[in-house]
This record gives structure tokens, sequence and C-alpha cells, in this order.
């Protein structure tokens, strides 16, 4: 598609692809490879291997594989042209391309990412020394955002003037529109998208600028936030503030604190929570979560789960099953929120968020809290109460472990409580409601079915592509009695073969996919010895079901007496190698009197 070749492989070459999927997976160093959760499917024992070397890593629970590329355009759903800009991006690679429609759309983008790097540049120096940025550094010192939070998150401040950002950018209207920074005024000149804020810059897991959130000043009479609108680069539903800097401490802690606002995010950070991210002026949505659960399972929510919770519990438990999360509440004191809490006594911020309970557990204790279990009303009440809420969790388990506690509470007999929550079945007549869609494709496919190759021929795989110059020699397609193996062993033994295994099928890729990300567990001569010990044993089984004529099997008797010897010597580590190679020049000069007969 449309990009110089050299531009490609310099962006194959340069890529780390522990470093890519470490963005989104939480990566274990074991021997020469990695290992994690894999992204692609809900699991909860690591079955995901990255081999950084040979830049390919290989699921062992669902199959998929692939290079970086592949990886990128999987988590990302993005095509082979967006996933090749994507890493270009991160690298900081300018693509040519050979066709210039995809030239001008790769062209596009990198140019609004251009401008809005240079729209938060001049916001940033607006607030840093502007005149008019005066009131807004003092407000911002009183909220205590020192420079150096200011220079951190790249705060900024919009200046109260019609179009300071489009003067100063200089571009077309057209240009500044598709960026979500401003549009044409009512006089036909541009007029700027925000204007007396404070400005927080919104980046993408890469560090790179996508948007904006504008914060009003105090005694501002506009709504008090204002974020960018939807672009070609910023999807409020699929970004998450703070998450570029967060996601390391993420997966550190194995848990992601999820704020209302930007300044609780900055809050967090200054109290020593650094896991810290927040929604960008909406819900949380799938999507959000998602991307969460890519670098840790337990969110914490930390802002008012009530009025959400009540609106979203049934989205958050299936959340918690699509994405194998854990959803917990941080039950703030009344009226507080993590910025203040940072601001005002961190200590209890820090308190808050350890003693964050299960969101389940968090909806229950609330109405037990504002009940009056000293009398029979309130009991009865309570366990109403609670029995609904419980009634909502899908899983029939966590329910009854609910209700022998609150039964106990609120002095009920069990098979009331659980009277309470049984859901009466669909009435007669009435539609099947329809299933949940899910949205993450590698949730909805079927895997690519698991190729049953021998494991000796496996091995001889492996080792063809880990110590190609010992192995090639040496290895013969005779050795495959797989057809999906031999297919694997032409890849593997032919030129450039890693640029090409997508073009292969689908068995052929996953197996090479797998093999790459395994590593040797021997010595390569004696992983050869063993693919020729299996297909001698081969051809004897098939030497005696195929001769019935006497005279015939003692003219073959000389030559399994021979392979019997070289058997024998490959399984000694001082006769294996002039045994291995014995055999395969007998195997060679046999391929080509096969040849000649034919």
């Amino acid at each position: 598609m449309g990009i110089h070749d050299d531009d490609l492989q310099r962006v194959k070459i340069e890529t780390d692809l522990a470093g890519v999927v470490s963005q989104y997976v939480a990566l274990r160093k074991v021997g020469r490879r990695f290992s994690g959760l894999c992204p692609f499917h809900n699991e909860k024992t690591p079955s995901f291997s990255v081999n950084a070397e040979e830049g390919f890593f290989y699921c062992f629970g669902c199959q998929k594989s692939g290079d970086a590329i592949t990886f990128v355009r999987e988590i990302e759903h993005l095509d082979f042209v967006g996933a090749v800009e994507w890493l270009a991006n991160r690298l900081g690679i300018a693509l040519r391309y050979t066709d210039a429609s995809d030239g001008a759309t790769g062209k596009e983008r990198k140019e609004l990412g251009d401008l809005l790097e240079k729209a938060a540049e001049f916001y940033h120096q607006t607030l840093r020394s502007g005149r008019a940025a005066g009131k807004v550094r003092s407000y911002l010192r009183s909220r205590g955002f020192d420079s150096e939070t200011v220079e951190q998150f790249r705060i900024g401040y919009a200046p109260n003037q019609w179009d300071a950002l489009a003067s100063h950018l200089g571009v077309a209207t057209s240009k500044l529109e598709a960026a979500g920074l401003g549009r044409q005024g009512q006089r036909g000149g541009p007029i700027d998208f925000f204007r007396d804020r404070i400005m927080f810059p919104v980046f993408d897991t890469n560090g790179v600028v996508v948007g904006f959130g504008g914060r009003m000043l105090p005694d501002g009479q506009q709504p008090k936030y204002k974020n960018t609108p939807q672009t070609r680069l910023y999807d409020k539903s699929k970004v998450l503030y703070g998450l570029h800097m967060a996601k390391k401490h993420i997966v550190e802690a194995d848990e992601i604190v999820v704020c209302e606002g930007y300044t609780d995010v900055i809050g967090c950070f200054r109290a020593g929570i650094p896991r810290a991210v927040a929604t960008c002026g909406t819900a949380l949505t799938d999507d959000h979560v998602k991307l969460m659960t890519r670098f840790a399972k337990r969110i914490v929510i930390a802002f008012d789960a009530d009025g959400a919770g009540k609106a979203a519990a049934d989205r958050f438990y299936e959340w918690e099953d699509r994405h194998n999360a854990e959803v917990f509440v941080a039950a703030m004191p009344e009226g507080a929120d993590p910025g203040q809490l940072a601001e005002e006594n961190p200590t209890v911020l820090t308190e808050v968020l350890s003693a964050a309970e299960p969101f389940l557990s968090y909806r229950i204790n609330r109405v037990l809290d504002k009940s009056d279990l000293d009398r029979a009303e309130g009991r009865a009440r309570a366990a109403a109460d609670t029995g609904a809420i419980i009634a909502e969790h899908p899983n029939e388990v966590v329910r009854d472990q609910y209700l022998v506690d609150i039964a106990q509470k609120v002095r009920v007999d069990i098979e009331q409580m659980r009277r309470l929550v049984k859901k009466p079945a669909p009435a007669r007549n009435q539609p099947t409601p329809p299933t949940t869609s899910v949205s993450d494709e590698s949730d909805s496919e079927e895997p690519t079915p698991q190729p049953t190759v021998p494991q000796a021929e496996m091995n001889l795989l492996r080792a063809l592509v880990h110590d190609p110059e010992t192995v090639v020699p040496l290895a013969l397609p005779s050795m495959f009695s797989d057809r999906v193996a031999l297919d694997a062993y032409h890849l593997v033994t032919s030129d450039g073969w890693r640029d090409r295994i997508e073009d292969t099928s689908a068995a052929v890729s996953t197996l090479v996919g797998r093999v790459i990300v395994e590593e040797l567990d021997a010595d390569p001569i004696e992983l050869v010895s063993r693919a020729l010990d299996a297909l001698i044993n081969r051809r004897n089984t098939e030497l005696r079901y195929d001769v019935n004529d006497i005279e015939q099997l003692r003219q073959h008797q000389p030559t399994v007496q021979w392979l019997a010897q070289r058997q024998e010597e490959m399984h000694s580590d001082d006769t294996r190698t002039a045994a291995v190679e014995a055999v395969v020049d007998w195997l060679r000069n046999l391929a080509e009197s096969d040849q000649s007969d034919e």
C-alpha cells in the first residue's frame, strides 16, 4: 500500500516490539523473551509471548501472532498503512508515499498533529509569560499548581481574544476546524474554539497531543469545561487524560484510578498516586474500559459512583465479565474530590483509595449505612433494597455470597433473601432479549485452529528459525510429515521470509509465529537428530506395511541396520553430529536417485 519500501523497512527495523506491546500489556522478562496477559482475549494465566529480538509475538491461548505492524493493526483497529503511520509517528520517521492519495492521508494526519502540538506550545507559553495570564498564574498557585506541575502537564492558557491562536498559527480556517482549534466567524475570518480558559492538553498513549480540555476561570460565565470536538485524531470515548504518563505506574501497581476531571488527575500525581486518569468530558465507555484493562485489571472509580453507578450498574458488570476487570469504588468524603483532597490532605486521599471496595459491595454498604437496622421495618427495607442491588449482578455465585452476608446483617432468613433476588422467567410470547454484541473483535472471532504438528517437527522448525546457520544445511523436506509444517519449512528457509509471513495461510503463519517466540530447549543438532529419529521410525513402519515379499525385505535389511546404528550414534553427544550428517547425506542421495528414476 503506498509507502516507500525503504521507509517501511526502517520502521520495522527500528521498532522495539516489546516497547510497543508494553504500552498495552504488563510484560515480564522470561529468559530471552517477554510474557504477559494476552490483550486479544480474556485470560488469567499469561499465554502471550514476545520475542523482542525477532520482533514477533504469539499467543498460546488464541493463536494471534505477527510483528509490530500486525500488533498495532489488531490493537488499534487500523489498516496496514495506518499501523505503519502509527509506528512511524512513534519513532519520529517521516514516511514517503508512492501513491498520492495515501500520501495525502498521512500528510493530513501529520499536519493535524503538528497544529495541535503548536497550539499546545502556544497556550503553554502564554500561561508562562503572557501579561494577560497573570490572574491565571495566581489562581493556579492558589490551587497548589507550582511551576513544576505546570511544566509536567503542559498546562496553558487560551487568551481572551477572538483569534489569538488563529493569528499565531496562520493556517487556513479549514485546517483549524479539522484540528478542533477554530472555526469561521460571522465576519468570514477564523476565530478560536477556546478563549479565556485554562488549557489541559490531551495526549494519546504515545504522548502525542490529540485534543484539549479547557476550564473556565472561577469568575467566568461560560460552562465550566469545554472539550475539543471529535476529529480525525480525537475521540473522547477512546481517550483517557493522563494515561501517557500514568501507564508505567499503572502496570507496576496493576491498578488504575479513574477520576472525573483533569485537576483530579493532577492532584493524584502530586499526592504520590501517579496511576490516575480521567475521561474527557464523557461517561465511561466500553472502549475506555478496554483501553484501561490493557494495562491493569483493577479499576478504581474515584468519583461520585452513586449516580453513575445506578445508571450504569449493568454496564459495569458487563465490563467486568467482558474484559476480565475488577471494578472498585473509592468512597470520597462528602463534597470532596481527589483534586481537593490532594490539595488539603493527601494522606486522606491515599487512605481512601487504599480502602476502595468492590463495586457491588460499595453499593450495598451505602444502603446499609443509611438504614435503621434496629427496627424491623428498617431491616425489611434494607433487605429489599440490597436484594434489588444484588439481583442486578449476573453471576449467581457472587449473588449468593452477598446474600448470605446480608441475611446475617439484616437478620432475615437466607431463603427469604434468595426469594427476593430470584429473577422471574421471561413471560410467554415475550421476545428473547438480544444478546449484547461485543465490540472486541478478538472476542467474537473464532481463533485460528492450532496446527497438530508432531513435536519433533515443531522442534526442528524452532531450530531453523533460531539457528539457521547450523540447521538450514541439515534440514530436508522429507523430515516433515505434516503438510502445514512442510509449508512452514519452505517459508523459513526462503529469503526475506519474515516479510512474507502474513502472505501465507493462517495455519502456517500461526505455526511460524509460535516457533518464533519459543526458545530452543536443546542443542540445535540434537533437535535435528530428533527429527531424523522420527523420520527413520516412520520409514521402518512404512517398510513393514509396504514390503510383503521376503526377498525384498532382505534387500532393505542392510539399510535398516545401517540406519539403526546411526540412530544409536545420534543418542550420544560424542557421535551425534557425525551421525546426523551421515543420515542427511544418505537422504539427499536418496532424493536425487528418486528424481533421476522419474
